[in-house]
């Protein structure tokens, strides 16, 4: 047995290992909290954080789609043509322009295929999708931004059906005010959550209605539905390249050359690109910061709008079919953004 001063100086020893081992853990804790904060993904509905180590797990193996070649071999461009452009009708941030261009371009071959009714060019005497080279499809935003006459005054200028790009409006609203930020505001990246839910609790109302008008104003035109190119199908590594395919399909029957159908899911890996992939695989929506929420009356609304327009468009059974998916989203992961004060009184989360 050791003496007093041993046992004390033993005891001494310990403490000061158990006091270094806790601050240790102490420090690792710390560190690993902050890069957490610092490096996450919202993917739930109840806005849960998902670590960057996590979503390193879940990502896609694309590794044959970047080894992909395109085999299509575009005839030369003719100085007269006697094709007609489609119409690709698309509410705001549902089809972004540059893969829109990508997508028509590398389908077609024709360098200037996919173009925008708003771009307009002197020299290449171009204007409302019209000028020295072939279009074949013409995006826009009608009726937000009206056309002259509407696109039914137009109807001798192009093709008889048209191509819709659709997407879940609890996505495709929020993206549309961060675009507009960024544009209008010089806002980098995603606008913070406080600003997004200014203008959603001041506009909620009217860019729902917005949304909806846009959908009856093209389904009771005087063209027929070619196809809904559908936001979340287009990004989705398996139905994006079936969705090209009936695309071509569609080009094809109006008169363009087009791709052999082998090359389509190379041409949608190239003109989606792995990012944007990668991107609606982990979390669906294009920013990183947060989610963007809505109160529980907002849901309602989404909800109760969306079944009154398929209601009343029963006998489009694609569209219903879509606007039935989206329904079932929302009511399955949106993002409530609300909270109780002491009163049980909902109220927006700050």
């Amino acid at each position: 047995m050791g003496s007093e001063a041993e046992k004390k100086s033993v005891s001494t020893s310990q403490r000061r290992r158990f006091k270094a081992a806790v601050y240790f853990l102490t420090c690792v804790v710390i560190v690993l909290s902050v890069v957490a904060s610092k490096a996450y993904l919202f993917a739930q509905p109840d806005g849960k954080r998902v670590a960057q180590s996590d979503i390193k797990r879940v990502e896609l193996n694309l590794t044959e789609f970047r080894k992909c070649t395109v085999s299509f071999q575009p005839p030369k461009a003719q100085s007269k043509w006697n094709t007609k452009p489609i119409w690709i009708p698309a509410y705001p941030t549902s089809l972004k322009e540059s893969i829109h261009k990508s997508v028509i371009n590398q389908l077609t071959g024709l360098k200037q295929g996919g173009k925008s009714y708003y771009a307009s060019a002197k020299a290449a005497k171009l204007r409302f999708c019209f000028g020295s080279t072939e279009t074949a499809t013409c995006s826009n935003v009608h009726p937000m931004i009206e056309m002259a006459g509407g696109p039914d005054k137009k109807s001798d200028k192009f093709y008889s059906e048209y191509v819709m790009a659709i997407r879940n409006p609890m996505a495709a609203i929020p993206a549309y005010i961060n675009e507009k930020q960024i544009k209008y505001h010089g806002t980098i990246g995603q606008m913070t959550e406080d600003a997004w839910r200014k203008f959603r609790d001041e506009y909620f109302n009217g860019l729902i209605k917005e949304w909806i008008t846009f959908l009856e104003t093209w389904t009771s035109s005087n063209y027929t539905t070619g196809m809904y190119l559908v936001y979340e199908e287009l990004h989705d590594v398996d139905q994006g390249p079936k969705a090209l395919k009936r695309l071509r399909s569609i080009l094809r029957n109006a008169g363009f050359v087009v791709a052999p159908e082998v090359d389509v899911p190379c041409i949608w890996f190239n003109a989606i690109g792995e990012d944007n992939i990668q991107q609606n695989h982990m979390i669906k929506y294009e920013y990183k910061d947060y989610i963007p929420g809505y109160t529980k009356a907002q849901k309602e609304i989404f909800l109760t709008t969306l079944s009154t327009f398929v209601d009343k468009n029963k006998g489009n059974e694609e569209l219903t079919s879509i606007l039935q998916t989206y329904s079932n989203t929302i009511m399955q992961t949106i993002r409530i953004d609300e909270i109780e004060d002491v009163n049980g009184t909902l109220m927006t989360s700050q």
